[in-house]
Order: C-alpha cells, then sequence, then structure tokens
C-alpha cells in the first residue's frame, strides 16, 4: 500500500507461559515452502519461473468455471511442483445449506490436483437467488459460529483433506458482533480441528480501517492454528464522500513492510506450511512479486525473535 502507518521497531522480550503447545510451537521455525498464486493471466510467466517457486496455489473455482483450455493448463502443473487447492466460490457464511453440487465439483478438482490441503474465505458471497461479487464479513456471535461449524464439518466428510478457513479483509462490522475476530476464529477451529489461512495483508488493512491493534489479534490466536499464509499490497483510496482514507487489498502492489513484520510476529507461534504471494493486478511489473519472495525469505532466514505486547495504534496517521 502506498500510504501507511509507522509500526513501532520490534522490541525482543521474554516470551510469556502459554503452555507446553505454544512453548513447542516456537522451538523450531521450520521454514514454510514459498510460492504464488497462479492463474491463468501469468500462465507463461509462472512456468518460466517455476524454479523460483516451491508451491502454487490453485483457485479450484478457475478448474471448475474457466473452461477447457484454463482447466487443461492447470492440470499440466500436476507433479511438476506441489499444489495448494484455494476456493472462492463456498459462501460458508451464507444462512442456509451448502451447494452440494459444487462441494463434489470442488472435491473432484482437490483430488485432481493432488493437492494437501483445501481452504476457503470465512465470509458469504451469495444469498438465494444473487452472487454478490465480494467476500462480505459474518455476524461473530455463537449462533454463526454454530452454523459455520456445522458447514465445516460436512466439508470435512465430503473432501479427504485438511480444511483451511481464511480471514477476509471486513468492509463493514455487523453491530450485533458479540465475539471477537480471534475469539470467532478460535471457536470454530477449536471445535473442527479446521486451520487458518492468515491472510496478513487482510489483517494489517483491517486494523487500519477499524482501529485495532492487530498484533493484539495474533496473540489471541490459539498457537499452531495457522497452516498458511497470504500476503499482498493493496492501495490507499482517498474520496471526499470519505470520512478517511479507506485501505483495499488490490493484489497490486508490493508486500507492505508492515505486513512482514506481522509475518514475524505471527511466525514465533506459528508454523505454516505454506506462504503464497498474491498478484493480481499491475501484471506488467511482476519483478515485483520475485522481489517480493526475496524479501520474505531475508526475514525467514533470520532467527526468530519474541514481539509480544506491540501497539499500533498510537502510530496511525
Amino acid at each position: 500500500m502506498n500510504s501507511r502507518f509507522s509500526l513501532p521497531e520490534t522490541i525482543p522480550s521474554p516470551l510469556p507461559d502459554r503452555g507446553d503447545d505454544e512453548a513447542a510451537s516456537t522451538s523450531d521455525r521450520r521454514c514454510p515452502s514459498m510460492g504464488i498464486a497462479y492463474h491463468a493471466a501469468i500462465d507463461q510467466w509462472a512456468r518460466d519461473h517455476l524454479k523460483d517457486f516451491e508451491v502454487l496455489e490453485i483457485t479450484v473455482d478457475h478448474c471448475i468455471d474457466r473452461g477447457r483450455m484454463a482447466r487443461a493448463a492447470i492440470y499440466d502443473l500436476v507433479g511438476r511442483i506441489p499444489l495448494t487447492a484455494h476456493g472462492v466460490g463456498l459462501s460458508i457464511g451464507t444462512d442456509g445449506p451448502l451447494d452440494e453440487r459444487y462441494l463434489d465439483q470442488v472435491a473432484d478438482v482437490v483430488e485432481r490436483l493432488k493437492a494437501p490441503t483445501y481452504s476457503e474465505h470465512l465470509s458469504f458471497t451469495a444469498v438465494p437467488g444473487r452472487d454478490l461479487a465480494t467476500f462480505l464479513p459474518v455476524p461473530r456471535t455463537e449462533a454463526v459460529a454454530g452454523s459455520i461449524i456445522a458447514k465445516v464439518q460436512r466439508i470435512q466428510s465430503r473432501i479427504q483433506r485438511p480444511f483451511l478457513l481464511e480471514n477476509v479483509a471486513c468492509l463493514f462490522e455487523w453491530p450485533g458482533s458479540t465475539l471477537s475476530e480471534a475469539d470467532f476464529l478460535n471457536l470454530i477451529c477449536g471445535e473442527t480441528q479446521a486451520g487458518l489461512l492468515l491472510d496478513i495483508e487482510n489483517l494489517l488493512l483491517n486494523s487500519r480501517n477499524h482501529r485495532f491493534d492487530p498484533y493484539e489479534f495474533l496473540d489471541a490466536l490459539k498457537a499452531g492454528v495457522v497452516k498458511e499464509v497470504h500476503l499482498a499490497g493493496g492501495v490507499t483510496v482517498e474520496a471526499h464522500f470519505l470520512a478517511q482514507p479507506c485501505f483495499v487489498d488490490s493484489h497490486s502492489h508490493p508486500v507492505p513492510d508492515e505486513a512482514l513484520d506481522l509475518l514475524d510476529h505471527a511466525l514465533v507461534r506459528h508454523t505454516p506450511a505454506n506462504i503464497i504471494v498474491e498478484r493480481d493486478g499491475r501484471l506488467d511489473a511482476l519483478s515485483e512479486v520475485l522481489d517480493d519472495l526475496a524479501r520474505i525469505r531475508a526475514r525467514l532466514a533470520k532467527p526468530a525473535e519474541h514481539t509480544y505486547g506491540q501497539s499500533t495504534l498510537g502510530a496511525a496517521g
């Protein structure tokens, strides 16, 4: 993002006593596999740079609705590089039953990709009869959590892979929510043993737009729940009708340093298998993606630091 507030400098401090499971998660900082989110617009570039990645993330919906040629190009990658499966069309937060036909299609794609996991957004993208074409947040209540828990269990029974939920960029907050986002995620993941696909850019922009401390969010997550990570760079939108600038996850710019600081903090208590850089815009500047991967790898090469208790709100501009 172009306009960023400054996060405080990392201050090493003793790791709080958070139990044996959390201490174990910090004892060995395993290096995650690094890769990008694949899509057809960058197919040839991705193939030319396969040596620069350890994994590619495939959007399962592209295998379902983008036609025979797009599907063939994706399946051609099977066996050439590890692939992980990510979805955008499940709408798990819709107040209604899951689309079983769609779930069957996803299950088939996940099998064909030989993907070790399947992830989806914790959001709703549709209501009966209408596709809303965006990821919208769900009310964070125990009743909604119960509904999503039941749906996650159905997904797990149909797709024999670990299932991950991704935190989304929230355009608004539901006034009736009674749980924090971290508590909501902990409740769902704790009841289902699902993991979290932590989108750090979404966390960062939510903290700016809704003014909360992203480090406190990370500290509140149960240790080890983060199984994969998304990173991207967005933009700042300023308009006369906005009371303040709005930070938007456009997937069009380099990963901001603030997001990498949050990644450092997350890796103290989590060992994600994959870190995926997303890029959907400004595709004439794909060298920036390789630069992002190099910056992330440089961070991973450094010893882990304990960075609990940082606050960002006081530095927000």
